[in-house]
């Protein structure tokens, strides 16, 4: 189930004001967890994803916390993790969010499905900024090049075939990173000569992109508790009978 078919009118007013969202997305509803849902009330919901800020994550979750409070939704709380597997121990246990957002490029995403403390209640899709292989001013050198990246960014290397020499003149030393800000934070470092990042990593740690391609739709997942706790203010479907 899709949102039109939960709300006939935004919490902003009217479906024209609408427009004023930069990045708007339908979002794919479990229908069996439409009812009690703290997606769909108001108040503070708190989520996790990988963060730091800048992260693709964190982008796609402050996406969702627009969207959410555009259709008279909860205002969502980042808490950022530094992994999903801490993400995954994390959600839904005492202290920590009630809900994870994590992409379906995650290698861990299918652990979320299967978590007992867990159930899907939504996915959507929206584009992850600007990706490539950036480097502090001096650019990239022939040679061992020292690579930031995450496991799942590594096939971006590919990129380096469109530099000049191509990928042949390189002798790739990966340097492991938790996320796409983390591998720009460690090539301002000096711990890594380039990093796979996105443009907000590129920005926070003044990098320059060597090669880039732009942004790809990614699809994303909202995991949230197994059982759902009633609510006396839940607001049941529009359109549905009592």
């Amino acid at each position: 189930m899709t949102e039109p078919l939960l709300h006939a009118q935004s919490a902003f007013g009217t479906d024209s004001d609408a427009d004023a969202d930069t990045t708007p997305f339908p979002i794919l509803w479990e229908p069996a967890r439409i009812p009690h849902s703290p997606l769909l009330r108001p108040g503070t919901l708190r989520v996790g994803t990988l963060g730091p800020d800048g992260t693709t994550s964190m982008v796609a979750l402050s996406r969702l916390g627009y969207r959410l409070a555009h259709l008279g939704g909860p205002v969502v709380e980042p808490v950022p993790y530094d992994s999903f597997e801490e993400l995954l121990a994390a959600v839904g246990s005492r202290g920590g969010p009630a809900y994870a957002l994590v992409p379906g490029a995650a290698e861990c995403a299918t652990r979320f499905f299967w978590s007992p403390r867990l159930r899907l209640d939504a996915t959507f899709s929206t584009p992850t900024p600007e990706y490539g292989i950036a480097s502090g001013p001096s650019g990239l050198r022939e040679g061992i090049l020292r690579l930031a990246t995450l496991h799942e960014t590594r096939r971006l290397v590919e990129l380096l075939d469109g530099a000049e020499g191509g990928r042949g003149g390189y002798d790739i030393a990966w340097v492991p990173a938790e996320s796409t800000i983390h591998a720009a934070q460690l090539v301002a470092e000096g711990r890594a000569d380039a990093a796979v990042t996105n443009e907000p990593g590129r920005v926070a740690h003044r990098l320059e992109f060597q090669v880039s391609r732009p942004g790809v739709p990614m699809v994303w997942m909202v995991f949230g508790p197994a059982v759902l706790a009633r609510s006396e203010d839940a607001r049941p479907p529009v359109g549905s009978r009592p």
